[in-house]
């Protein structure tokens, strides 16, 4: 089960003969209690908690992990040894909660839910449901997963901690109102090190810190509160429902790159570029306007076949508080954006020498749109072209319209 230490995105009563070993005064027997927090863990179908993930001690850790909340139901599925190992098909888990990313304080909403085969994520910051299928969509359980503490779903749940290099036994502290055990353990996998919490009276997992190349300063922690043995699951339970009047995508490969761009939901960074007119345009500027983002390049095949339908956008909203832009992106030396739009004869505004923000807004590829709220929050980021972009677009601006009135 080494995967499950690389990996971050009923009560049980404990045993007379283990009780017996941890009579007052005694030194703590480290193999017993790892051996019945083994057992009970292992014998759990399902769990529901309150968890809390985020980077403790070095600042830069702390500065480069964010901070992940939210709840967690989890239940442990048929599938097979390695399947559960690498955490693909099968997986049964709904995580609802929020996240900040590293380098902001913009708190993100998410829902996600894995029924085993299909993958459901609701984006309420821009009014989208997206479905898709395991393997290839996995990556939509990436915010929530933070908060799954695998030893609950995974079956061999503490063998590794069981085989450690080296185990210690460092006192108790109280975890989310419960008093716990503490054990440090060094594996016997690439030097690995954890520090682990289980409760006195459940001895089941609380709280582990997975330190970070064995530097005890810094340490990725997920903390537990509230936790059920017995969540109430039903046929509904990991199949989430599309809200009305929410967009409606299927997951596709290019949604893989549109993952690494800045998230729905943040805060767009604040941007001054010069027109072909030698006019700045400063983002900060265009509040209290929709703002499409299209970065592109004359040399690039795929921007080219979205450009008709970025001008159709243009002309569609025409009189209505949207500003539509070409971002020139990655131009070669002989490139001329703006000779290009006139020949073509579009009409929507040209951006250029947008090489830097396009750094700020984490392109690895083009075209990549981005649609801009009233507020200055990002509702929309893909990168990619398909037939039906100008559709979805459209879709996303007229839902910011109408909430910008209200």
């Amino acid at each position: 089960m080494n995967l499950r230490l690389i990996s971050l995105t009923c009560i049980l009563m404990v045993s007379s003969p283990l009780a017996a070993r941890l009579r007052a005064g005694d030194e703590p027997d480290i193999k017993a209690i790892l051996t019945q927090v083994d057992k009970n863990t292992k014998a759990l179908d399902a769990v529901s908690y309150t968890a809390e993930f985020f980077g403790e001690g070095d600042q830069s850790l702390v500065d480069r992990v964010g901070r992940v909340r939210g709840t967690v139901i989890a239940k442990k599925s048929k599938k097979s040894l390695m399947g559960s190992l690498f955490g693909t098909a099968g997986e049964m888990a709904r995580y609802e909660g929020e996240v900040r990313l590293p380098g902001t304080e913009d708190w993100i909403p998410f829902k996600i839910s894995c029924d085993g085969r299909n993958v459901y994520r609701i984006d309420t910051a821009a009014e989208t449901f997206t479905r898709g299928k395991l393997p290839d969509a996995e990556q939509l359980l990436r915010r929530g997963r933070p908060l799954l503490m695998f030893e609950f779903v995974h079956p061999t749940p503490f063998s590794d901690e069981l085989n450690a290099i080296k185990t210690e036994y460092e006192g108790e502290k109280e975890i989310g109102g419960v008093a716990c055990h503490v054990i440090y353990v060094h594996y016997k996998q690439n030097g690995l090190q954890a520090r682990w919490y289980f409760s006195k009276d459940e001895l089941l997992p609380r709280r582990v810190d997975r330190i970070v190349n064995g530097n005890e300063k810094g340490a990725t922690v997920l903390t537990i509160r509230d936790l059920d043995t017995r969540p109430k699951i039903d046929a509904g339970t990991f199949k989430l429902d599309v809200p009305e009047g929410y967009i409606e995508k299927n997951f596709t490969r290019g949604d893989d790159e549109a993952d690494q761009l800045l998230p729905v939901g943040s805060q767009a960074p604040d941007f001054a570029l010069k027109t072909p007119e030698n006019q700045t345009v400063r983002l900060s500027d265009l509040k209290g306007q929709v703002v499409v983002l299209d970065f592109w390049a004359t040399w690039c095949g795929p921007c080219k076949l979205a450009m008709p339908g970025v001008q159709h956008l243009s002309e569609q909203f025409a009189g209505k508080p949207v500003r539509v832009f070409g971002v020139s992106t990655w131009e070669r030396a002989n490139g001329k954006p703006a000779e290009y739009m006139k020949e073509k004869k579009y009409t929507y505004g040209l951006l250029l020498e947008g090489d830097d923000v396009a750094d700020e807004y984490k392109l690895e590829g083009l075209p990549t749109f981005y649609v801009i709220d009233t507020k200055g929050k990002i509702i929309y980021a893909s990168t990619g072209f398909l037939p039906d972009k100008e559709k979805e677009i459209s879709a996303v601006i007229k839902r910011a319209i109408a909430n910008g009135a209200k």
